[in-house]
């Protein structure tokens, strides 16, 4: 049996906004402030968050800048932090020194982030559900490929409570199941992720086909044997492509090129695409 193994986050939606949403409450909570600038000091609301986006076009900006470089909950607290300080960082090894180096409430933050997801959540799910905006190309297939046959698991740095409910005809617009989601308690490098697929479903490393925005997942996991990729639509920046080429790991580029690719890799089907084919062989060769 192949199983197809997809990350929530930056590959079935863009949950960009969302964490945005969540984290600068959060935020907020551990770091109390006199004097509040950033955002004009208000939490963010339902109600007024679309004229947050519209009158903080450039922070925002900056946020997507940075987001490609980030790996797990903490890390969105960094960003904020940045933001509030006016500095914006532009290469992983530099996010990577900042983490290590920062006065950072780590652990407080970790807390306050998941506590605010949940509030809101419980407030009004379907009004946080259209906080994050699905890849509507990417949705569509992967209602196909189950259909089809396809086993798909959902490997994630995300919490399941938080997005099982995603999974079901009226969110996302297809079902998966609670059991086949495997969420942030295994590792936030997604080996760990890995290995329980290989228990669980009796499968062996090299019948995994993987897809993630992180490249430095795909190469964690590369190296156990699993088929990996990067979804190039999303968050991920030319210098991250230009690595996973570097590491032999294939680059989708676009959305359009997602069935295609996963049914020539599971063995299902002939491509006939030349774009996929060039992708494909473009991500080989470099």
């Amino acid at each position: 049996m192949k199983i197809l193994a997809l990350d929530f986050d930056g590959v079935i939606v863009d949950s960009a906004c969302e964490c945005l949403f969540v984290s600068h409450n959060s935020y907020f909570k551990v770091y109390e402030r006199k004097e509040k600038d950033f955002f004009g000091g208000e939490p963010s609301t339902f109600e007024n968050w679309e004229n947050i986006k519209k009158r903080y076009k450039k922070e925002i900006e900056h946020y997507r800048l940075m987001r490609p470089y980030i790996r797990g909950a903490n890390d969105y607290g960094l960003i904020i932090k940045l933001l509030e300080e006016k500095k914006l960082i532009k290469s992983q090894e530099e996010f990577d020194t900042y983490r290590k180096t920062v006065d950072f409430k780590f652990k407080d933050f970790h807390q306050e982030f998941y506590k605010e997801r949940d509030r809101i959540q419980a407030m009004d799910f379907r009004a946080w559900f259209k906080l994050e905006s699905a890849f509507p190309k990417i949705t569509k297939d992967i209602n196909k490929l189950l259909e089809e046959g396809t086993k798909i698991i959902i490997a994630t740095s995300n919490r399941r409570r938080a997005i099982v409910q995603c999974f079901t005809p009226e969110y996302l617009g297809f079902e998966i199941k609670k059991e086949d989601i495997l969420d942030r308690r295994y590792g936030e490098d997604k080996s760990k992720q890995m290995k329980q697929i290989t228990k669980s479903y009796n499968v062996k490393f090299e019948e995994i086909y993987f897809v993630d925005d992180q490249v430095n997942h795909l190469i964690q996991t590369k190296r156990l044997g699993v088929n990996v990729f990067l979804a190039g639509w999303s968050y991920a920046t030319d210098i991250q492509k230009e690595e996973a080429r570097k590491q032999n790991i294939l680059v989708i580029e676009r959305e359009e090129d997602f069935y295609s690719s996963i049914k020539k890799f599971l063995g299902l089907i002939v491509v006939s695409s030349n774009s996929v084919y060039r992708s494909i062989y473009r991500g080989l060769k470099k």
